[in-house]
């Protein structure tokens, strides 16, 4: 009589969860990575304390900067145009709170015109109905030397140039300077940006 063959152990499908795991793992840990880069501006350069880029709204921009332009609605213009530079820390390197009050204090600044503007913790403007998102050189009244003073606060100063932080939880705010010298283009150290000195939070000094 024939004798069979020995049998074969038989193959077990490996569980596939190990795979799916780490897979999931990475893309989790890809798109935080992405979401950090885009907000915080990969290569960006500070200045004291304000941060910006020399490709943002160029056609050397990467596909992190461009992403970032779309994720935070700056609708960047050409660098000639404008340039672009964002905070969220006030002079002492605090978070920039909505229930604290800032003073904003300037000089004249490399352009035609420029403005800085209030944006909420989710990258949109505040939902509040105080009309005052944003001061701009024509709302701030420069001394003989070209100083300015302005305030971020939640409740409108007794004078004064004014943007409303009311509703906008831990914010920060874009500083937008239009047709900028080429001077200004080339080398952002050369330009005087404005100092965020935090005055109180809460009503107390």
């Amino acid at each position: 009589m024939a004798r069979r063959p020995p049998r074969r152990p038989s193959r077990r499908a490996a569980p596939r969860w190990p795979f799916a795991l780490v897979t999931a793992l990475g893309l989790v840990a890809g798109a935080a990575s992405a979401g950090w880069t885009m907000k915080h501006g990969g290569g960006a350069e500070e200045h004291r304390g304000w941060r910006g880029s020399r490709v943002t709204g160029s056609p050397d921009a990467d596909p992190w900067t461009r992403a970032q332009v779309a994720l935070t609605g700056l609708l960047a213009l050409n660098r000639s145009q404008a340039i672009y530079f964002t905070r969220s820390t006030d002079d002492a390197g605090a978070p920039l709170r909505e229930d604290c009050r800032y003073r904003v204090n300037g000089g004249r600044l490399p352009g035609k015109w420029w403005s800085v503007t209030v944006y909420a913790a989710d990258d949109y403007l505040p939902l509040n109905d105080d009309d005052a998102l944003s001061f701009d050189a024509t709302e701030v009244r420069p001394d003989a030397r070209g100083q300015w003073t302005a305030t971020l606060a939640p409740q409108r100063p007794a004078k004064g140039a004014w943007a409303s932080t009311r509703q906008a939880g831990a914010f920060d705010v874009t500083l937008r300077i239009y047709n900028p010298s080429p001077r200004a283009q080339a080398d952002f150290g050369t330009i005087p940006f404005p100092s965020a000195q935090r005055l109180d939070c809460g009503g107390a000094a």
